[in-house]
Protein backbone atom coordinates (compact mmCIF):
# COMPACT_ATOMS: atom_id res chain seq x y z
CA UNK A 1 0.00 0.00 0.00
CA UNK A 2 1.12 3.45 -0.18
CA UNK A 3 1.96 5.57 2.26
CA UNK A 4 0.55 9.48 1.43
CA UNK A 5 2.62 10.91 4.80
CA UNK A 6 5.28 13.17 4.21
CA UNK A 7 7.65 15.43 6.89
CA UNK A 8 7.48 18.93 6.50
CA UNK A 9 8.78 20.94 8.94
CA UNK A 10 6.38 18.58 11.02
CA UNK A 11 4.01 16.32 9.81
CA UNK A 12 2.06 17.28 7.05
CA UNK A 13 -0.66 14.43 5.89
CA UNK A 14 -0.49 14.33 2.27
CA UNK A 15 -3.82 13.15 0.25
CA UNK A 16 -3.60 10.40 -2.53
CA UNK A 17 -4.74 12.21 -5.81
CA UNK A 18 -4.61 11.22 -8.89
CA UNK A 19 -2.19 12.16 -11.67
CA UNK A 20 1.87 12.53 -11.84
CA UNK A 21 3.43 14.66 -9.00
CA UNK A 22 5.98 17.26 -10.43
CA UNK A 23 9.40 16.61 -9.39
CA UNK A 24 10.43 19.19 -6.50
CA UNK A 25 12.47 21.89 -8.34
CA UNK A 26 15.94 22.86 -6.43
CA UNK A 27 14.93 26.03 -8.41
CA UNK A 28 12.32 26.93 -6.46
CA UNK A 29 13.23 28.10 -3.22
CA UNK A 30 10.71 26.49 -0.46
CA UNK A 31 7.92 28.28 0.97
CA UNK A 32 7.70 28.99 4.47
CA UNK A 33 3.48 28.30 5.09
CA UNK A 34 1.84 29.85 8.37
CA UNK A 35 -1.30 27.98 9.51
CA UNK A 36 -2.95 28.15 12.80
CA UNK A 37 -6.20 26.82 14.75
CA UNK A 38 -9.29 27.24 12.71
CA UNK A 39 -11.09 23.80 12.69
CA UNK A 40 -11.61 21.72 9.66
CA UNK A 41 -9.49 23.98 7.57
CA UNK A 42 -6.90 23.11 10.40
CA UNK A 43 -6.15 21.66 12.86
CA UNK A 44 -3.52 19.14 15.17
CA UNK A 45 -4.09 16.06 15.53
CA UNK A 46 -1.74 15.30 18.07
CA UNK A 47 1.58 16.44 16.08
CA UNK A 48 0.35 16.32 12.85
CA UNK A 49 -1.55 18.97 11.04
CA UNK A 50 -5.04 18.26 9.33
CA UNK A 51 -7.28 19.93 7.20
CA UNK A 52 -8.69 20.95 4.11
CA UNK A 53 -6.68 24.15 3.86
CA UNK A 54 -3.25 21.59 4.16
CA UNK A 55 -4.90 19.46 1.89
CA UNK A 56 -4.97 22.71 -0.62
CA UNK A 57 -1.25 23.35 0.32
CA UNK A 58 0.19 20.04 0.13
CA UNK A 59 -2.03 19.41 -3.47
CA UNK A 60 -0.09 23.02 -5.08
CA UNK A 61 3.16 21.76 -3.62
CA UNK A 62 2.99 18.38 -5.37
CA UNK A 63 1.21 19.99 -8.87
CA UNK A 64 3.88 22.97 -9.02
CA UNK A 65 7.03 21.48 -7.59
CA UNK A 66 8.06 23.82 -5.28
CA UNK A 67 8.09 22.70 -2.21
CA UNK A 68 5.82 24.48 0.73
CA UNK A 69 7.23 23.82 4.82
CA UNK A 70 3.80 24.36 6.95
CA UNK A 71 4.39 25.86 10.42
CA UNK A 72 1.91 25.85 13.23
CA UNK A 73 1.14 29.52 15.16
CA UNK A 74 -1.18 31.13 17.11
CA UNK A 75 -3.26 33.05 14.61
CA UNK A 76 -1.85 36.21 16.04
CA UNK A 77 1.24 35.35 15.35
CA UNK A 78 1.18 34.17 12.10
CA UNK A 79 -0.01 36.91 10.70
CA UNK A 80 2.19 39.24 12.44
CA UNK A 81 5.36 36.98 10.63
CA UNK A 82 3.52 37.36 7.63
CA UNK A 83 3.25 41.24 7.91
CA UNK A 84 7.04 41.10 8.55
CA UNK A 85 8.22 39.19 5.72
CA UNK A 86 9.04 35.66 7.59
CA UNK A 87 6.26 33.53 5.94
CA UNK A 88 6.07 33.17 2.45
CA UNK A 89 2.26 31.84 2.68
CA UNK A 90 -0.42 32.12 5.04
CA UNK A 91 -3.42 29.85 4.89
CA UNK A 92 -7.58 30.08 4.49
CA UNK A 93 -7.46 33.75 4.95
CA UNK A 94 -10.32 36.40 4.40
CA UNK A 95 -9.45 39.02 2.06
CA UNK A 96 -9.03 42.67 4.10
CA UNK A 97 -6.79 45.60 2.36
CA UNK A 98 -4.46 45.77 5.45
CA UNK A 99 -3.51 41.93 3.75
CA UNK A 100 -3.37 43.49 0.53
CA UNK A 101 -0.24 45.34 1.29
CA UNK A 102 1.81 42.42 2.43
CA UNK A 103 0.61 39.59 -0.16
CA UNK A 104 -1.38 38.60 -3.17
CA UNK A 105 -4.22 36.57 -2.45
CA UNK A 106 -5.30 33.62 -4.18
CA UNK A 107 -8.68 31.97 -3.80
CA UNK A 108 -9.65 28.77 -3.88
CA UNK A 109 -13.00 28.43 -1.81
CA UNK A 110 -15.80 30.07 0.18
CA UNK A 111 -16.74 30.16 3.43
CA UNK A 112 -20.26 31.67 5.75
CA UNK A 113 -20.18 32.80 9.08
CA UNK A 114 -23.42 31.33 10.87
CA UNK A 115 -24.93 31.94 14.52
CA UNK A 116 -24.75 28.82 16.22
CA UNK A 117 -26.49 28.26 19.48
CA UNK A 118 -27.71 26.00 22.01
CA UNK A 119 -30.77 25.30 22.68
CA UNK A 120 -34.09 26.80 22.83
CA UNK A 121 -32.39 30.13 21.28
CA UNK A 122 -31.11 27.75 18.18
CA UNK A 123 -32.70 28.32 14.97
CA UNK A 124 -34.60 30.91 15.67
CA UNK A 125 -32.89 34.57 14.33
CA UNK A 126 -32.25 35.29 10.52
CA UNK A 127 -30.14 37.90 11.47
CA UNK A 128 -27.94 39.25 13.73
CA UNK A 129 -29.72 42.02 14.69
CA UNK A 130 -32.63 40.11 15.64
CA UNK A 131 -30.88 38.31 17.76
CA UNK A 132 -29.32 41.65 19.64
CA UNK A 133 -32.99 43.19 19.53
CA UNK A 134 -34.43 39.96 20.93
CA UNK A 135 -32.82 37.49 22.92
CA UNK A 136 -30.67 37.65 25.91
CA UNK A 137 -28.03 34.68 25.29
CA UNK A 138 -24.50 35.56 25.35
CA UNK A 139 -21.67 34.90 22.55
CA UNK A 140 -17.80 34.71 22.63
CA UNK A 141 -16.31 35.15 19.45
CA UNK A 142 -12.08 35.29 18.59
CA UNK A 143 -9.88 38.26 17.90
CA UNK A 144 -8.41 38.61 15.49
CA UNK A 145 -11.13 37.25 12.91
CA UNK A 146 -12.44 39.71 10.00
CA UNK A 147 -16.48 40.35 9.85
CA UNK A 148 -18.10 42.36 7.24
CA UNK A 149 -19.23 45.76 8.38
CA UNK A 150 -22.88 44.76 9.05
CA UNK A 151 -21.80 41.91 11.28
CA UNK A 152 -19.27 44.06 13.47
CA UNK A 153 -21.79 46.56 13.97
CA UNK A 154 -23.79 44.00 15.40
CA UNK A 155 -21.30 42.64 17.38
CA UNK A 156 -20.47 45.91 18.77
CA UNK A 157 -24.21 46.56 19.89
CA UNK A 158 -24.19 43.10 21.86
CA UNK A 159 -20.35 44.07 22.93
CA UNK A 160 -22.59 47.30 24.49
CA UNK A 161 -25.13 44.98 26.36
CA UNK A 162 -22.39 43.08 28.22
CA UNK A 163 -22.99 39.58 26.13
CA UNK A 164 -20.01 39.48 24.07
CA UNK A 165 -17.01 38.33 24.79
CA UNK A 166 -13.58 37.89 22.93
CA UNK A 167 -11.40 35.06 23.51
CA UNK A 168 -7.75 34.06 22.09
CA UNK A 169 -8.95 30.77 20.25
CA UNK A 170 -12.06 29.05 19.55
CA UNK A 171 -11.15 26.00 21.70
CA UNK A 172 -11.93 28.74 24.35
CA UNK A 173 -15.15 29.70 22.78
CA UNK A 174 -16.59 26.24 22.82
CA UNK A 175 -15.20 25.54 26.57
CA UNK A 176 -17.09 28.10 27.91
CA UNK A 177 -19.98 27.01 25.87
CA UNK A 178 -19.51 23.85 27.27
CA UNK A 179 -19.44 25.22 30.63
CA UNK A 180 -22.49 27.46 30.49
CA UNK A 181 -20.69 30.53 29.75
CA UNK A 182 -21.94 31.37 26.83
CA UNK A 183 -24.70 30.14 24.43
CA UNK A 184 -23.27 30.58 21.32
CA UNK A 185 -20.73 31.88 18.65
CA UNK A 186 -20.31 33.62 15.09
CA UNK A 187 -18.09 30.69 13.22
CA UNK A 188 -18.25 28.99 10.03
CA UNK A 189 -19.12 25.15 9.44
CA UNK A 190 -15.14 24.30 9.16
CA UNK A 191 -14.96 25.64 12.57
CA UNK A 192 -17.69 24.73 14.85
CA UNK A 193 -18.33 21.21 13.52
CA UNK A 194 -14.99 20.44 14.43
CA UNK A 195 -15.23 21.86 17.81
CA UNK A 196 -19.12 20.44 18.98
CA UNK A 197 -17.55 17.24 18.10
CA UNK A 198 -14.79 17.59 20.17
CA UNK A 199 -16.72 19.14 22.89
CA UNK A 200 -19.66 16.89 22.56
CA UNK A 201 -21.77 19.70 21.94
CA UNK A 202 -22.97 18.38 17.80
CA UNK A 203 -26.75 17.42 19.15
CA UNK A 204 -27.23 20.42 21.07
CA UNK A 205 -26.58 23.20 18.87
CA UNK A 206 -27.64 24.44 15.70
CA UNK A 207 -26.26 26.72 13.20
CA UNK A 208 -28.23 29.07 11.00
CA UNK A 209 -27.52 31.91 8.07
CA UNK A 210 -27.61 35.29 8.66
CA UNK A 211 -27.84 38.42 6.85
CA UNK A 212 -25.15 40.10 7.61
CA UNK A 213 -22.67 37.41 7.25
CA UNK A 214 -22.97 36.96 3.50
CA UNK A 215 -20.82 33.83 1.49
CA UNK A 216 -17.25 34.78 0.98
CA UNK A 217 -13.76 34.00 -0.94
CA UNK A 218 -11.09 32.26 1.11
CA UNK A 219 -7.52 31.58 0.42
CA UNK A 220 -4.13 31.56 0.39
CA UNK A 221 -1.62 34.86 0.66
CA UNK A 222 1.39 34.56 -0.91
CA UNK A 223 4.16 36.91 0.41
CA UNK A 224 4.44 39.95 -2.38
CA UNK A 225 8.54 39.16 -1.66
CA UNK A 226 7.71 35.64 -3.95
CA UNK A 227 9.38 36.13 -7.30
CA UNK A 228 6.82 36.62 -9.93
CA UNK A 229 7.49 33.04 -11.95
CA UNK A 230 6.76 31.36 -8.24
CA UNK A 231 3.90 32.83 -7.87
CA UNK A 232 2.63 32.03 -10.83
CA UNK A 233 3.38 28.09 -10.78
CA UNK A 234 1.21 28.64 -7.41
CA UNK A 235 -1.45 30.48 -9.27
CA UNK A 236 -1.59 27.71 -11.98
CA UNK A 237 -1.71 25.13 -9.46
CA UNK A 238 -4.39 26.28 -7.38
CA UNK A 239 -6.22 26.98 -10.67
CA UNK A 240 -6.07 23.54 -11.62
CA UNK A 241 -7.50 22.02 -8.05
CA UNK A 242 -10.62 24.15 -8.19
CA UNK A 243 -11.29 23.49 -12.04
CA UNK A 244 -11.32 19.68 -11.39
CA UNK A 245 -12.95 19.90 -8.76
CA UNK A 246 -10.32 18.26 -6.35
CA UNK A 247 -10.86 21.37 -3.75
CA UNK A 248 -14.46 20.53 -3.76
CA UNK A 249 -13.42 16.82 -2.59
CA UNK A 250 -11.46 18.18 0.26
CA UNK A 251 -14.18 20.00 1.97
CA UNK A 252 -16.60 17.07 1.33
CA UNK A 253 -14.23 15.12 3.45
CA UNK A 254 -14.79 16.96 6.47
CA UNK A 255 -17.86 18.91 6.13
CA UNK A 256 -20.02 16.34 3.76
CA UNK A 257 -21.12 16.74 0.70
CA UNK A 258 -24.45 18.92 1.77
CA UNK A 259 -23.03 21.59 3.47
CA UNK A 260 -20.05 21.33 0.91
CA UNK A 261 -22.50 21.95 -1.59
CA UNK A 262 -24.52 24.99 -0.12
CA UNK A 263 -20.96 26.62 0.19
CA UNK A 264 -19.53 26.21 -2.87
CA UNK A 265 -22.68 25.83 -5.57
CA UNK A 266 -22.44 27.60 -8.49
CA UNK A 267 -19.14 29.55 -7.09
CA UNK A 268 -16.44 28.40 -9.14
CA UNK A 269 -16.72 30.91 -12.02
CA UNK A 270 -16.39 33.98 -9.50
CA UNK A 271 -13.35 31.89 -7.89
CA UNK A 272 -11.06 31.63 -11.13
CA UNK A 273 -12.14 35.27 -12.04
CA UNK A 274 -10.52 36.41 -8.39
CA UNK A 275 -7.51 34.45 -9.41
CA UNK A 276 -4.74 36.04 -11.28
CA UNK A 277 -4.65 35.55 -14.89
CA UNK A 278 -2.85 32.47 -16.71
CA UNK A 279 0.23 33.97 -18.17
Amino acid sequence: MTRCLSTLLIALWLPCTAGRAAPLDPACAPARAGVSDLGYSSYLDGTVIRGSNIDVLAEIQRRSGCQINVRWYPRSRQQALFFSNELEMTGASLRTAERDRYGVWLPYTWTRFELVLLGADAGKFHSLAEFVDHSTARLNITRGIFYTADAQHQLDRLQQQGRLEYVSDFGVVFRKIQAGRAEGTLAPATIYLLNQRLFGLTARMSATSVSESPRMMVGLYVSKKVPPQVLQRYTDALRSIVVDGTMQKFYERYLGADITHRLVDNGTRELLNALPPPR
